[in-house]
């Protein structure tokens, strides 16, 4: 079955690089308008203040929604994160975790030469970088800002399939919740995060960027199959996003 934007494109006679810049800059006409509130201000290079842009709820889900629709044919898992998926009336920037296919590893071994790691399949690069204008990170990467045609910014997470849920999590926020109850439950059980996921704080140094694994062998946390999942290993109660603040 052809995907729903897909089959945008064909009926407005479209290509695709006009068809995502169409889509994530369209106006959203049938929704009321927002309540006016104060935006929330910045701190500027130069030490002034400056407000942070905002968008209403309802307008940020249809473009997060939009972003799926474009992402999904090229990620195993996709979801959006963020203040979208806690509810929050006002929106600073969409947050979506995916995890993108990849090329499975070659070996040419056989031919003198090295086996080459998985890669993230070129579409998904090439997508990515048609959605707005990379403000940091790569698509190869673990993670992406975007600034998106519609004026708002996106945060793109790509994290490795093994810590998918644990990032899926902690991206939901909010930062206090994530602090206090998910990294603090980590802790306790005697665990931090590092650039792969959570490893034993015995098999790793914190250094100025963060915790480094330092033993060959490090022991691995399990592979959680969902959020629940991961929260269950934690010892935390599963609650609803709107309510993790």
């Amino acid at each position: 079955m052809a995907r729903p934007y897909r089959v945008w494109v064909r009926s407005n006679g479209l290509s695709a690089s006009n068809a995502i810049k169409t889509i994530l800059s369209r106006k959203v006409v049938d929704e009321p308008a927002p309540e006016k509130t104060k935006p929330e201000p910045v701190a500027t290079a130069a030490g002034a203040t400056a407000e942070a842009p905002k968008m209403d709820l309802s307008k940020a889900q249809r473009i997060a929604e939009d972003l799926v629709v474009l992402l999904e044919d090229l990620c195993d898992k996709i979801h959006i994160a963020g203040s979208i998926r806690r509810l929050k009336p006002q929106v600073k920037d969409i947050e979506i975790v995916c995890q993108p296919k990849l090329f499975q590893e070659t070996d040419f071994s056989l031919f003198g030469g090295k086996s080459q790691p998985a890669q993230i399949i070129p579409a998904f690069r090439r997508m990515v970088g048609m959605l707005g204008t990379p403000i940091k990170g790569k698509p190869d990467g673990r993670h992406m800002q975007i600034d998106l045609p519609s004026g708002i910014k996106l945060d793109l997470f790509m994290p490795v399939g093994t810590d998918y849920y644990r990032q899926f999590a902690i991206r939901t926020g909010s930062a206090e919740y994530s602090a206090k109850h998910i990294a603090g439950s980590w802790k306790k059980k005697g665990w931090c995060g590092t650039h792969d996921g959570l490893r034993l704080i015995n098999d790793c140094e914190e250094t100025k960027s963060g915790w480094k694994v330092v033993r060959p062998n490090p022991t691995l946390p399990p592979a959680w199959q969902s959020e629940k999942e991961f929260f269950d290993w934690l010892g935390e109660k599963w609650i609803a996003p709107k309510n993790r603040i």
